[in-house]
């Protein structure tokens, strides 16, 4: 059960990323940015691409940029039981 767990938390993270990707752009037209690119790699990889000129932006959330947000909240929820699991132990 805890590793199906670990796989819903996985796809939390992954969806918080996306959500985040997708409304960056928006809320720094709101700021203010025309002018902004960005495109972060890892490996050679983008993980995401956010690109704003004038009033037109788009983003892009890539497949390493997924994995990784997914990886990461799998260990998240690992780390989170060990310390839990430590903390019932002590008592």
């Amino acid at each position: 059960m805890k590793y199906l767990k670990s796989v819903f938390n996985g796809l939390c993270f992954m969806f918080l990323f996306i959500l985040v990707i997708l409304c960056a752009p928006i809320v720094m037209l709101l700021l203010g940015y025309t002018e902004f690119k960005q495109e972060p790699s890892l490996f050679g990889y983008h993980l995401y691409v956010i690109e704003i000129q004038g009033t037109n932006f788009s983003s892009t959330a890539n497949i390493l940029g997924l994995l990784l947000s997914f990886l990461i909240g799998v260990i998240i929820y690992f780390l989170f039981l060990a310390l839990f699991k430590q903390k019932k132990h002590q008592k």
